[in-house]
């Protein structure tokens, strides 16, 4: 016997993945999944709650993989280096993750309700997250590893090119596989771009 949960939220990522939260109806999904709209709403009663759960689970996921592949114990670059590649290996298993949170990013329609779902729904899981991060970055700054700036430019270098990246190669369909940018993602978010 299925999950019929699991089964829609797994249809739900693709769908959000592949079109905006305002393009896909719960029908849409109801209907690929060959059940009727009263299963659907028995399981999700708003596509709100639908979209919800999808990005908490994909992000529970997405940080499950990088806590596991972090060892606070090794130097500030290794965990860095670390942490670009769980993230890069993660969004190269889960392309459909990715598009879904940067989608879900840029969807300027319904920001308020957004930002209202984020505080709600996410806000203590991704300053848990975050937290971690930020405890790394000022221990860096503390060796002197990292230069002194606000850990917050730090991380946007960070994730901002794994983002970069990431979108590059899936909006190309680039052969080349994000694992194999690792090195040299770190290189520029380590040692920057002048030479």
């Amino acid at each position: 016997m299925t999950n019929r949960r699991q089964d829609i939220l797994e249809k739900a990522r693709k769908f959000f993945s592949e079109k905006s939260f305002h393009a896909v109806s719960l029908e849409d999904i109801s209907r690929s999944l060959g059940m009727g709209k009263s299963t659907m709403y028995h399981y999700f009663p708003t596509k709100q709650d639908l979209i919800t759960e999808v990005l908490k689970e994909s992000a529970s996921e997405l940080y499950k993989r990088v806590y596991n592949q972090i060892d606070r114990s090794k130097p500030i670059k290794e965990q860095i280096k670390n942490l670009v590649a769980a993230v890069l290996q993660y969004y190269e298993e889960n392309e459909e993750t990715f598009l879904l949170i940067y989608r879900e990013r840029l969807d300027f329609l319904n920001l308020e309700e957004i930002k209202n779902q984020f505080n709600t729904k996410f806000k203590s899981e991704y300053d848990q997250f975050m937290d971690h991060f930020y405890t790394m970055i000022e221990q860096g700054k503390k060796e002197g590893y990292l230069v002194d700036v606000d850990p917050s430019i730090i991380l946007a270098n960070i994730f901002g090119t794994i983002n970069v990246v990431t979108l590059r190669a899936i909006s190309r369909r680039s052969k080349v596989k994000l694992t194999d940018m690792i090195d040299d993602c770190y290189k520029v978010i380590v040692h920057g771009i002048c030479l």
